[in-house]
């Protein structure tokens, strides 16, 4: 697979340094990476036009009211585009609005090479990231973390709610679920607020007292005794 990126920003440092780094971060993986620069969104917009696709985009926001780029990101969501995206920004003043369109992740400049490599890592997962091995009524299926919204326990049943709004259930479990969910919460992005369920706060959307909103809408419960703990891995998954 060639991967294909889009890095959009005037700034032509900035932009010459993400493609170093990208380009270096694949030939690392003896794998393939095009990366498409663009000095404004306008641009970035028009190709999109012409029929581009990339399998990730990685935009910078001024600092303005309403910045070109985030109506740019706005315009990609509503062409239907699925593909992360990933905001650069001097301040943290657009973030909120940023994970409004589904912003995989929000930086603050600069970018350090090790953060942009982890966050290659999870753009690339469906291919390279890690998984679940969950034995199923129809066979084994693989799960990709990064595909993975939630986990729900119920009856020794574990219901695995994915990003693309399927529930995949495994059969019933001869093992804790405590056993299930280890990887999942040793990976980082999961956590734990309920004995019963397992989130990516990846796919969380609203903090509020006593339960966790994720992107599809589902209410997560959070006992009172979880709730710093909750609120500290949340607020510790949006940098």
């Amino acid at each position: 697979m060639v991967f294909h990126i889009a890095v959009c920003s005037p700034d032509a440092a900035l932009c010459s340094g993400l493609q170093r780094q990208c380009l270096d971060y694949y030939a690392r993986r003896e794998d393939a990476c095009i990366v498409e620069l663009f000095s404004s969104a306008d641009a970035l917009l028009q190709r999109g036009s012409e029929g581009a696709r990339f399998e990730l985009y990685l935009i910078e926001l001024g600092s303005g009211a309403s910045p070109a780029g985030l109506r740019a990101a706005e315009t990609l969501r509503r062409r239907g585009c699925k593909a992360p995206l990933v905001f650069l920004a001097r301040t943290p003043a657009h973030a909120y609005s940023a994970y409004r369109v589904d912003a995989m992740q929000y930086f603050l400049l600069p970018v350090h090479q090790q953060e942009l490599f982890a966050l290659l890592d999870r753009a690339t997962e469906p291919e390279y990231g890690p998984a679940l091995l969950v034995n199923t009524p129809d066979g084994v299926r693989r799960l990709a973390f990064a595909r993975i919204e939630y986990l729900e326990c119920t009856h020794h049943v574990v219901h695995f709610h994915l990003t693309t709004g399927e529930e995949v259930s495994s059969l019933s479990l001869r093992v804790p679920f405590s056993t299930v969910a280890e990887p999942l919460l040793a990976d980082g992005r999961f956590v734990q607020p309920h004995r019963s369920y397992v989130v990516n706060l990846a796919e969380a959307e609203l903090l509020s007292p006593g339960e966790l909103r994720m992107r599809s809408g589902a209410r997560i419960p959070i006992p009172r005794g979880r709730e710093a703990a909750v609120r500290e891995a949340f607020h510790h998954s949006v940098r």
